[in-house]
């Protein structure tokens, strides 16, 4: 499949003076090495990427361009190779014009999608057992996409990135993990700035739970689809590698700068993982480890941020499971596969779906024991306010695993979540939003001091 991959590149070289160029242009650019929070980095002179690293991607300037990743924009000279990933999702792999390494490609969805990751991971994953030589990497909307309109991937041969280099000795002997969904581990990597985890598994489902997992812990900023980070994905060995960087802004202060540490430099997934593209031949020749240092320590999260994940990932709560309504049909969605309004029904004492018979129906989450889960499944007409005269039903959101079981001539929908996370829910279920701030309090606590008695009390029981 290499073969493949370096036939399309010469063949779109070949008719694409611009793009033959610039690949050209990458065997004479100048390099400096320098140590940068402890990781041996280098610095590019690499004046072609100055549209890259000013561009303006405020919504804004967004919506008075045309979308250049877009089919029907693109230049004349410039085709594809197709690549299909999960659920029929179609991909355009394109040859990057403006290239930081050889061989450097760029994967572009063949529909005009926001930048975002949620369903497209695992997608990352399959364009790594095609292709095992390459690394593959995502720029998130506001952690260095130039398109963040469009989703898309990057991806450049293995060995290029020197953080790569480091998280992978670093991942075949890592020590405890901070959290496992079976075949899958999760680290923190110690060696470099705040906020670097790597995680690795034999299967993509288990990674890409656990990746999801670590987008659940991390905070995002109001209006934001995900985290700030950047992604990168390889293969090694039959095992899948993925590091994560935690970001905090997209750019530093020193390219706002007017003074003598400004910098042109808007660090994405490269100069996130080592190699830092200048633009500018000032910049190239001004940079210092202690300014690149500072850079990067500005744009990516500080150690309390960094503990915050690593709590929500380790801290463990008792697993519970509740009943949230019984009927005869019931409508529900799982948010994680995207397919919208799906239907149970009862049927002769089991349960009927999509033209099948169950006597239980399970449906797993991405987080099950870990505080602060994202919601994962929708039930339409839950009743809320039960016996108050305020009772109505309303589509709501749960976190943790849904359960469908049949009792007497009834489906009912069973939550299988942790303790706080369902506490975090249950008092919107029960009190009107209203109601005064000591109130939910003494709500609160009443309620978990209730449902703490009823799990020692089954314990108990079980012992």
């Amino acid at each position: 499949m290499t073969h493949e991959l370096q036939k399309f590149i010469k063949d779109q070289l070949s008719v694409w003076p611009l793009a033959s160029s610039n690949f050209r242009a990458l065997k004479a650019l100048r390099y400096r090495s320098l140590e940068v929070c402890g990781l041996p980095c280098r610095i590019q002179y690499n004046p072609i990427r100055v549209i890259s690293s000013t561009a303006d991607t405020s919504p804004e300037a967004i919506s008075a361009r045309k979308c250049f990743l877009c089919k029907e924009n693109r230049p004349p000279e410039q085709f594809h190779l197709k690549f299909e990933g999960r659920k029929g999702r179609l991909y355009n792999i394109q040859v990057n014009p403006y290239p930081i390494f050889p061989r450097h490609l760029v994967i572009v969805r063949d529909e005009h999608l926001p930048q975002a990751i949620w369903h497209h991971f695992p997608d990352m994953l399959d364009f790594t057992t095609r292709y095992p030589d390459y690394l593959v990497f995502y720029n998130g909307p506001a952690s260095g996409a130039t398109a963040p309109d469009h989703l898309h991937f990057q991806a450049i041969p293995r060995h290029h990135l020197p953080l790569e280099e480091a998280v992978d000795t670093f991942l075949d002997s890592p020590g405890e993990p901070l959290a496992t969904v079976k075949d899958a581990s999760l680290y923190r990597y110690p060696g470099f700035v705040n906020g670097v985890f790597a995680l690795k598994a034999t299967t993509t489902k288990s990674l890409a739970k656990l990746f999801y997992r670590l987008l659940d812990c991390t905070d995002r900023t109001e209006g934001e689809i995900e985290p700030k980070f950047n992604l990168y994905a390889y293969r090694k060995e039959g095992e899948y590698r993925t590091f994560v960087v935690m970001r905090s802004r997209k750019r530093s202060h020193h390219y706002y700068s007017e003074g003598q540490d400004h910098l042109t430099i808007s660090p994405g997934a490269a100069d996130i993982a080592g190699v830092f593209v200048a633009p500018f031949r000032e910049d190239f020749d001004k940079a210092t480890p202690e300014l690149l240092g500072g850079l990067l320590t500005e744009v990516t999260i500080d150690a309390h941020e960094q503990s915050m994940i690593e709590w929500r990932l380790t801290r463990r709560q008792p697993l519970i499971s509740v009943g949230i309504l019984s009927a005869r049909e019931i409508v529900f969605e799982i948010i994680s596969d995207g397919a919208g309004p799906q239907r149970v029904s009862w049927c002769d004492g089991r349960i009927a779906y999509n033209g099948m018979l169950y006597d239980e129906l399970y449906f797993d989450s991405v987080t099950r024991s870990t505080l602060f889960a994202e919601a994962s499944f929708i039930l339409h007409d839950v009743v809320i306010g039960k016996d108050f005269h305020w009772q109505q039903k309303r589509t709501l959101k749960f976190a943790g695993s849904l359960k469908f079981i049949v009792e007497d001539d009834m489906i009912t929908a069973v939550n299988c979540v942790g303790m706080e996370d369902y506490l975090l829910s249950v008092i919107s279920s029960e009190m009107k939003s209203s109601a005064s701030l000591e109130l939910l309090k003494a709500h609160a606590v009443i309620s978990r001091s209730w449902l703490a008695l009823r799990v020692d009390d089954r314990r108990r029981r079980l012992a």
